[in-house]
């Protein structure tokens, strides 16, 4: 399960509660990598259960306490044994559901899927100028490692989602260009 090297990546560079856990999965990986709050704090209870991590309470006067997590020998061995692994060929998402309900749109009125379409653009557009403002969210990173060449693995990452940001909204276009010449054809007819 990747969320849980995920998780160990990050506490790599540094003690973190969870709350910083989460913001930081979600500043920095969550353009490829997907994760719900309570996701994490369960991995974070099961990673401890296994000693790949361990946790202290930090006292605060004027705030609650925060549990601070740390990686462990043993979370590190994990870690080091996932990087070590043969890369799996698989990089785009193998379930779909814009895919799934495009495949069956044919039933549908050709001007309700090019709205859904346009919407589903919307949202890659918005997508896309998080993708281009991550430069800055790396650069903020980086204060966790004084090595820059953590900085050049995680700008290859970011440009994947930034490519792939810009290769989905191309291919949303050009659905809607599609379906727009296949209806002018068809009302033609």
């Amino acid at each position: 399960m990747a969320l849980r090297q995920g998780l160990l990546g990050l506490l790599n560079y540094g003690e973190m509660t969870g709350y910083e856990l989460a913001k930081a999965f979600n500043d920095s990986l969550s353009y490829f990598w997907q994760a719900q709050t309570s996701q994490i704090y369960r991995e974070l209870n099961q990673m401890e259960a296994l000693g790949w991590l361990q946790s202290r309470i930090e006292v605060q006067a004027d705030k609650p306490n925060k549990r601070v997590y740390s990686i462990t020998p043993a979370g590190k061995a994990q870690l080091q044994r996932w990087l070590e692994s043969e890369l799996p060929a698989e990089m785009l998402p193998t379930r779909s559901e814009v895919l799934l309900r495009l495949f069956f749109s044919a039933k549908r009125a050709p001007q309700n899927t090019i709205e859904s379409l346009q919407q589903l653009a919307q949202a890659y557009q918005v997508q896309l100028r998080q993708m281009e403002r991550i430069g800055g969210v790396i650069a903020q990173y980086q204060t966790l490692t004084q090595a820059s060449r953590d900085a050049l693995y995680w700008e290859m990452t970011a440009d994947f989602g930034l490519v792939y940001s810009r290769m989905c909204l191309d291919w949303v276009y050009r659905c809607i260009e599609r379906l727009k010449d296949d209806h002018n054809e068809n009302a033609g007819a």
